[in-house]
C-alpha cells in the first residue's frame, strides 16, 4: 500500500470516483470527506483492482469493518461477499445512531 503503484491507482480512483458523483469522496458510511482508507472489498484482481473493488472509508469505520470481520464468524462466506455486507451493516448502524 505504500508502493508508487498504489499511489496512482489511489489517484486515479479518486478522480474517478469524483468525476462520476461530481462530488468529493468521502466515507463510504458517514460522509466524512476527511477519510483516510480506500479500503479492498475484494482481493481477486489485487493489483488491477476494479473500480468497485475498492471504497473509501474513515479510520474508525475501516478498522471496524476489519473488526467485525476477523471475529470470524462470517469467514465461511468469502471476502467480498462479507465485505460488501459488513459495509451495508455498517452503513444502516450508523444512519440509526443518527436518528
Amino acid at each position: 500500500m505504500d508502493s508508487a503503484a498504489w499511489g496512482i491507482r489511489r489517484s486515479n480512483w479518486i478522480a474517478h470516483q469524483e468525476y462520476v458523483t461530481g462530488a468529493p469522496v468521502c466515507c463510504a458510511v458517514c460522509g466524512d470527506e476527511e477519510w483516510d482508507d480506500l479500503h479492498h472489498l475484494s482481493y481477486d484482481h489485487l493489483g488491477d483492482e476494479r473500480h468497485e473493488d475498492l471504497v473509501a472509508l474513515c479510520r474508525v469505520h475501516h478498522e471496524e469493518l476489519h473488526r467485525a470481520y476477523d471475529a470470524g464468524r462470517w469467514r465461511h462466506i468469502g471476502y467480498e461477499t462479507v465485505m460488501r455486507r459488513l459495509l451495508r451493516l455498517a452503513c444502516e448502524k450508523y444512519e440509526r445512531s443518527m436518528g
